[in-house]
């Protein structure tokens, strides 16, 4: 079944490609009047007029929009007829198809979206075939209207694959060809598709061109949803404060049009924020409201549901279990029949799973029989939930339905499903927490609001050129009507002014450089986070792991991800954003190391640089990997057995852009017959392959203890080259 969508149904009833005679032309006015007329009248009188047109037209085309007007009229209650009267109209414009051929397509495309508004998904080979039917006549705008409709009937289905693409293909058309049908709609629902998918990059590449193609047709109004959308995806990247603003900006525009369903979902995407800020009080404010605004509009009960459901989550934050267990039992129960999307009822079933289980692990810890009851309780919920998020593709849906089983199954002792949906769960949360994706998020984020503080400079500009151009023309004035000596003091106030002129626009590129820096720690203060977000999902990961060898290698891959952001750290933190102390950095990181490795505690350490050792972010990312790659060795297999140790980093300059960083220790060292060149281990790879990349090379010898010598170039020379 189908959840109801809005939906626009676009259908030329008056356009002929042949002559059109004096006796259609009558036909044709009575035809719109009694279509204007039914109206106000019942539905079957309406129906018998239509039927009165049809029996006197004497033109094919009259007869065929007729058809659809009668089976349009009966499209929701009686679903059967409508069908026949379609079924008719099409066979009547295949005899046409010679001559009118447009008219095939529209009943295609009528037919699909009568199965569409019935929640039945027979309707999509019509709809492909109405799209053949205009793409072989070329007829642009009917082509994209049925093509953006076929994307909401996908929508509507939750097969958010399918639907995107058809948007997609509606924008790539529109941009070939210079024309803008249905293009609003395409860029906003794409966009939101790919949030429902969690494919975060995507979705912010598709909104953030559409808030750019909106603002080029000077469209405000249409910027509504793209502001709604965009927060969303902010928010789930945790840029909360950003996310409130383009949520709010979206409020005021629907405030001004009179859309109160959307007021009221600004206010309910704002206390979902607030939530993730910690701010319970506001949170649940920003819910209610919401839930006033829309409780009285005749929406079935699902303001009721979805407002339960936000305060069970509150609740379950402020530590009231059975609170918590009770709202999402009654958002639950108020969820209506139809109308609600497969994703969003999953997502409520496994809330209703997670309060089951949090409230059999607390409240009735100590009662086996109440536990064993409610984990019950849970599971039919579980298993329908998990067809419904399945099917929809929602990537943060599928992800929590898994863990919930899986913790579900674990309770109830069926291990084999356990650990089938907690592999589940894993995939999907590798998936949707790509690193990669992340970062490009970022990037476009940054991007854009460059775009917008570029723009401002550049308006900025202009304005100073016009002040400037009007300026000459008044000097052109006063020097034909003055003396000299007015003149001159002429000059020496034109002097004087533009030299005010010239500080108040030193004082705006001062501005906006500052806000260029404060804007640059900004990205180093947010990848920094990111990468610490990285961390802490290894770290939670690797919590379930009992297998040595693979823990010890996801503490690997974690430390490497901490010495990336101790660099960042590093750089937002500094005064000079370009580069960092790099003796200072491998200090922070020894000690950083030396928390997690046992045989640490007793190891004297030592940093040496003899001259300044100043790195950019490009020289100091791959050489903070491999130092976090030769100590993390060192405090890992040189001490064992030992009471005491020592451990040593220098860097320094041998001229022409050439460094060396040495890294020893008084450990046992390397095996005799080790070959560092041939070492297949992970760690001394990767130090090989990032001395590579530096144009550099690695040297190991045994002096007392394990000695490596690595010689790197630097930045500005490595590009000289």
């Amino acid at each position: 079944m189908i959840s109801n969508h809005r939906y626009y149904l676009w259908l030329t009833l008056t356009e002929d490609y042949g002559i059109i005679m004096i006796e259609t032309t009558r036909v044709f006015a009575m035809l719109f009047c009694f279509y204007l007329s039914s109206v106000t009248v019942y539905a079957q009188s309406k129906i018998d007029s239509l039927l009165q047109v049809r029996q006197q037209a004497q033109h094919d085309t009259t007869r065929i929009q007729t058809d659809i007007l009668i089976a349009e009229s009966l499209r929701r209650s009686n679903f059967d007829s409508s069908l026949f009267y379609l079924n008719r109209a099409l066979d009547v414009s295949k005899q046409n198809r010679n001559e009118k051929p447009h008219f095939e397509g529209v009943v295609l495309r009528t037919i699909g979206k009568t199965y569409w508004v019935n929640g039945k998904e027979e309707g999509v080979p019509f709809y492909r075939q109405a799209l053949a039917v205009f793409a072989k006549l070329d007829e642009k705008k009917e082509r994209a209207y049925t093509q953006a409709d076929l994307g909401k009937y996908f929508e509507a289905m939750s097969e958010f694959d399918s639907s995107v693409y058809h948007y997609e293909r509606v924008i790539e058309r529109n941009l070939a060809d210079g024309t803008d049908y249905s293009m609003v709609l395409s860029y906003n629902n794409a966009g939101l598709d790919y949030f429902y998918q969690r494919k975060l990059d995507k979705a912010s590449k598709l909104l953030l061109d559409g808030i750019r193609y909106v603002k080029s047709k000077e469209d405000t109004m249409s910027l509504r949803a793209f502001y709604m959308n965009y927060g969303l995806v902010l928010k789930q990247q945790e840029q909360f404060e950003l996310a409130k603003r383009y949520i709010k900006k979206s409020r005021v525009i629907h405030e001004v049009m009179g859309n109160v369903r959307s007021v009221a979902l600004t206010y309910t995407n704002v206390g979902q924020i607030l939530i993730k800020q910690d701010s319970l009080d506001e949170a649940y404010d920003s819910f209610t409201k919401a839930w006033e605004l829309t409780k009285d509009m005749n929406l079935s009960t699902w303001p009721t549901a979805e407002y339960h459901r936000h305060l069970s989550r509150i609740e379950m934050l402020r530590g009231n279990y059975q609170q918590s267990h009770d709202y999402i039992v009654k958002s639950a129960e108020n969820l209506p029949d139809y109308g609600v999307a497969p994703q969003t009822r999953g997502d409520i079933y496994g809330s209703l799973i997670e309060q089951k289980m949090i409230l059999a692990d607390s409240v009735f810890a100590n009662n086996p029989a109440k536990q064993k009851q409610l984990w019950k309780e849970a599971l039919p919920y579980a298993v329908e939930g998990w067809k419904l998020a399945d099917h929809s593709g929602a990537g943060n849906v599928r992800h929590r339905l898994a863990q919930a089983q899986a913790n579900l199954y674990g309770r109830l002792k069926i291990f084999d499903k356990a650990y089938q949906f907690s592999q589940l769960a894993k995939e999907i949360s590798e998936e949707i927490n790509n690193k990669a994706r992340t970062e490009a998020i970022a990037k476009m984020t940054t991007e854009y609001q460059t775009e917008l503080v570029e723009a401002q400079n550049e308006s900025l500009k202009q304005s100073q050129k016009a002040q400037m151009a009007q300026l000459k023309q008044q000097n052109l004035v006063i020097y034909g009507a003055i003396a000299l000596l007015v003149l001159i003091l002429v000059i020496a106030v034109i002097i004087y002014r533009s030299r005010l002129k010239l500080k108040s626009a030193n004082q705006t590129i001062e501005k906006s450089l500052s806000e260029k820096e404060l804007l640059l720690k900004e990205i180093h203060h947010r990848v920094k986070n990111n990468l610490q977000v990285v961390s802490s999902l290894l770290d939670l990961q690797s919590r379930g792991i009992e297998d040595e060898e693979a823990l010890s290698t996801f503490m690997e891959g974690q430390n490497r991800v901490k010495a990336m952001a101790l660099i960042h750290q590093k750089l937002y933190q500094n005064e000079d954003l370009a580069t960092i102390d790099f003796a200072e950095y491998a200090e922070n990181l020894m000690k950083e190391l030396a928390t997690i490795y046992p045989s640490a505690k007793l190891v004297q350490t030592k940093v040496n640089s003899k001259s300044a050792s100043q790195f950019d972010i490009d020289t100091a990312v791959p050489l903070g990997l491999i130092l976090n790659e030769l100590i993390s060795n060192a405090y890992k297999y040189a001490f064992d057995g030992k009471s005491a140790g020592e451990l040593n980093v220098s860097v320094e300059p041998l001229g022409d852009g050439q460094h060396q960083l040495t890294v020893s220790d008084s450990g046992e060292g390397l095996p005799a017959e080790f070959d560092f060149q041939k070492a297949k281990s992970l760690g001394l790879r990767l130090v090989r392959r990032l001395a590579k990349q530096l144009y550099g090379s690695v040297t190991y010898s045994h002096e007392e203890g394990a000695k490596f010598v690595v010689i790197f170039t630097d930045t500005l020379q490595r590009r000289a080259v």
